[in-house]
């Protein structure tokens, strides 16, 4: 009974050492959205559909940048030609994605267009190791006018407060009159 607990100890033990190996074996530059972990290379969008189809150029340049650098390369992957703010290819390509998508007034095709979460794990991952000079994030464009909300016009607005101030004051009378 003894060796049993004996052994089962030692095959844990064996079991937590490989799991630490397996775990430092992983590359440690990693973004997550939503619950998706994407590694560096896979950060970026790789096709371009219609509303964002004319940023393909200046994401192929940022994703050519990152895919030369190798997955355990921190420096590399947050060296200045890649993340220089506000002219970086990383920024840039995000940004682009982002104002094609408020221009066409369209939701995301895929998590990682045009997301500030692309950007801030970027960010965490530059600052976790090096010293970033700005945060990476996206900025509104000057064209967006804001939220759209829908409202009507003033003298609608009193008609319609006037039918909700009968229909109140009658639901009130209807009321006190059921004794």
């Amino acid at each position: 009974m003894f060796t049993k607990v004996i052994y089962a100890i030692f095959f844990a033990a064996l079991a937590g050492r490989v799991m630490c190996q397996a775990q430092a074996d992983l590359p440690n530059f990693n973004v997550t959205v939503g619950k998706t972990v994407y590694l560096a290379n896979e950060s970026l969008p790789t096709d371009f559909p219609s509303p964002f189809s004319n940023c393909s150029g200046i994401c192929g340049t940022a994703q050519n940048l990152i895919v030369a650098c190798p997955l355990t390369d921190v420096e590399c992957l947050c060296a200045a030609n890649i993340t220089a703010s506000p002219s970086g290819p990383l920024l840039s390509c995000e940004q682009c994605i982002f104002n094609a998508l408020i221009e066409a007034n369209k939701p995301h095709p895929d998590d990682r267009a045009g997301q500030n979460q692309v950007l801030a794990g970027w960010t965490s991952n530059c600052a976790a190791n090096f010293t970033l000079p700005v945060a990476l994030a996206l900025t509104l464009p000057d064209s967006w006018d804001g939220p759209f909300v829908s409202v009507f016009p003033e003298s609608i607005g009193i008609v319609i407060a006037a039918i909700g101030g009968i229909l109140g004051s009658s639901l009130i009378f209807m009321l006190c009159s059921m004794c």
